[in-house]
């Protein structure tokens, strides 16, 4: 027999999960499952915008009483009649005291010479502005974000470590349990500094939630199922922050809120004996009978049958990569993970995924952050920032399947990029929203695309620490996006300008890498490696095709 007949019908996990179907029943309730987690993970990634929000506040007068009449001599006024928050006229040293021994007059103010306020008066009290005494102090406010995405850079590589090495299922437990224990002691918080350090540790041993529940999906159904999973996912993310934005609107207490938010997410510790393990963490792992003991439960769930052959046939071939990556260490005497890292393709993904990720953080976090710093009302231009996501993700669906990861990735950067650069040439109104909205549309279809895309460029073994890499480097956007809105001083439209120009290069970039479309997921560095190949005969073959039709149209 042709050995290449022969390794075309080699039987592979893909084919056996094409006979299980994508969505048969055994996925549905797993994903169900996994789906929950994906929607806390959504309300915590948005809650730190209201903890830390912006209140109505002036300086306070002690000389006076709160009667407003009084602040037309004592605080001055903006172009809008609306009196300034952070300064007050001053008094005169040598007040007269008048009979009523009254202090409060307009001559006792100098209008020409404005003081620091060293005391305020706060006319809202729904975020920790007011209990922690921050007016005026927006670093600190700017702080609470920075402080809550530097978190992943512990997290999301903690989090890729136990997944890669204890499991899928243990990681979501313990990432998930993390969130809700940090995030209920946080809503205890006595002071600003305990909050700030609770802030920290939530996401710092809980931030890889979303990844390890986006891995465990991925690996559970075949290459066609791949996309619509990431809408799924997309789509809870999204409902988690509209979530949260509602119950802070109507709560109006933060504390509150994190006790609502954060208790559900304890219980998820019951998934350690009813969520499915990923059979090829088991298969890259050695344990072939764990692996199919999965299989035939899934097989059982949709009430298919696959052959027994079948069966075997993957364990036959996932020993072999087993064998021959065992073979190839002893030969070169490294381990896996250290040929992984001397490969040159791995730190070429790596980089650009990385920087990839880091320009698609920066823009879509900085753009949801400063959505709250537009005029109107705070909560509803943050739900519709965040609603524009779900046209963006059913485009993703359509796209992506259907162009390939490339092109569509590479596009949606562009015009992010164009779009963004051009916001501050446009006078304010309905059609500035409509491009601020657009921006976001467009950052949301590549960014929610890249972890589709980044997930097929790398090997099995290691592909939650791989994409945890990226996730982590890509962290430093997120990290910088609170501090985003404190450009505006220097000019309005610093923010938008820089989220452009990230995203231009960011289109450039994308084209290094390999299509990826209705290929099968690597399960080891070689198949990773294959990709760059993959994509060439087929190619002389459609050339060929072609060709061929034309000679045969010419006789």
């Amino acid at each position: 027999m042709d050995p290449e007949k022969k390794e075309s019908e080699e039987v592979t996990v893909d084919d056996i999960l094409n006979i299980l179907g994508p969505f048969g029943k055994f996925n549905i309730f797993n994903f169900i499952l996994i789906l929950f987690p994906v929607y806390l993970a959504g309300i915590y990634a948005s809650v730190y915008n209201f903890e830390s929000m912006d209140l109505n506040y002036r300086c306070a007068v002690p000389e006076c009483s709160e009667d407003e009449s009084n602040l037309n001599f004592t605080i001055p006024h903006d172009d809008n009649g609306k009196p300034y928050k952070c300064v007050r006229y001053a008094p005169f040293s040598n007040k007269t005291i008048f009979e009523n021994g009254s202090y409060c007059t307009p001559y006792h103010f100098d209008t020409s010479t404005e003081i620091e306020c060293d005391a305020y008066v706060y006319l809202e009290e729904h975020s920790i502005v007011k209990e922690f005494d921050l007016a005026c102090q927006d670093w600190k406010r700017s702080l609470v974000g920075t402080v809550h995405n530097a978190g992943f850079f512990i997290s999301i590589p903690l989090t890729g470590l136990i997944s890669d090495k204890y499991g899928r299922r243990l990681a979501i437990v313990f990432a998930s349990v993390a969130n809700g224990a940090f995030g209920l002691i946080r809503a205890l918080s006595a002071n600003y500094n305990m909050f700030v350090v609770f802030e920290f540790l939530e996401p710092a041993f809980g931030g890889g939630l979303y990844t390890a529940c986006f891995v465990l999906a991925l690996e559970l159904v075949g290459p066609k199922g791949r996309v619509f999973v990431s809408l799924l996912f997309n789509t809870m993310f999204i409902l988690g922050g509209v979530t949260v934005t509602l119950l802070s609107w109507w709560l109006q207490n933060w504390r509150y809120l994190l006790f609502i938010i954060y208790t559900p997410s304890v219980f998820v510790f019951v998934y350690m004996w009813t969520l499915s393990e990923s059979f090829r963490w088991f298969f890259s792992k050695g344990r072939y009978q764990d692996g199919l003991d999965v299989l035939s439960k899934a097989e059982k769930f949709n009430k298919v049958t696959v052959p027994k052959d079948h069966y075997n046939q993957v364990e036959k071939h996932a020993t072999q990569q087993r064998d021959a990556r065992k073979f190839q260490s002893m030969e070169t005497n490294q381990s896996s993970f250290k040929q992984l890292l001397t490969s040159m393709m791995i730190w070429k993904r790596l980089f650009i995924c990385s920087s990839l990720w880091t320009a698609s953080t920066l823009v879509y976090y900085g753009l949801s952050i400063n959505a709250i710093e537009l005029s109107g009302n705070s909560y509803l231009n943050y739900i519709v920032v965040i609603v524009i996501e779900a046209p963006a993700n059913v485009c993703k669906l359509i796209l992506l399947d259907r162009f390939g990861r490339k092109k569509v990735i590479a596009i949606a950067f562009l015009l992010t990029g164009i779009i963004l650069i051009n916001y501050g040439f446009v006078p304010e109104g309905n059609w500035s929203l409509v491009m601020y909205l657009g921006g976001k549309f467009f950052i949301t279809l590549a960014y929610n695309s890249l972890y589709v895309f980044a997930a097929e460029v790398f090997p099995t073994n290691y592909r939650t620490t791989l994409l945890a890499m990226c996730s982590t480097v890509g962290r430093i956007g997120s990290t910088v996006a609170p501090l985003t809105p404190l450009l505006a001083r220097f000019y309005e439209y610093l923010p938008t300008m820089l989220f452009g120009v990230m995203s231009a290069i960011s289109a450039v970039l994308v084209l290094t890498l390999p299509e990826t479309n209705n290929l099968k997921l690597p399960d080891s560095l070689k198949e990773a490696q294959d990709q760059d190949r993959k994509r060439e005969p087929e190619e002389k073959k459609e050339v060929h095709n072609k060709k061929n039709a034309e000679v045969r149209n010419g006789f």
